[in-house]
């Protein structure tokens, strides 16, 4: 597991598939929000999370982001 300025997290290959071109929201390790918005999912995140819980909310790329990025890094070369 990683450890980043007070936030745990790991995440699957299946996470990435399942949740891909959209946000999700996740309490210690685990998905309590999906969704189109970031806000939106923080949003959701936070009435179903505990107070003290610290709600983590991430971006699961599409495949056509990844490669979209690629190309971009490429052109800039």
């Amino acid at each position: 597991m990683k450890k980043g300025k007070g936030f745990e997290f790991k995440f699957t290959h299946e996470w990435a598939r399942r949740y891909a071109g959209k946000f999700v929201g996740v309490v210690s390790e685990k998905v309590i929000a999906v969704g189109k918005s970031r806000l939106a999912v923080f949003k959701k995140a936070e009435k179903v999370a505990s107070p003290s819980a610290k709600v983590g909310v991430f971006y699961f790329p599409t495949k056509k982001d990844m490669l979209t990025v690629s190309i971009a890094n490429f052109n800039i070369r």
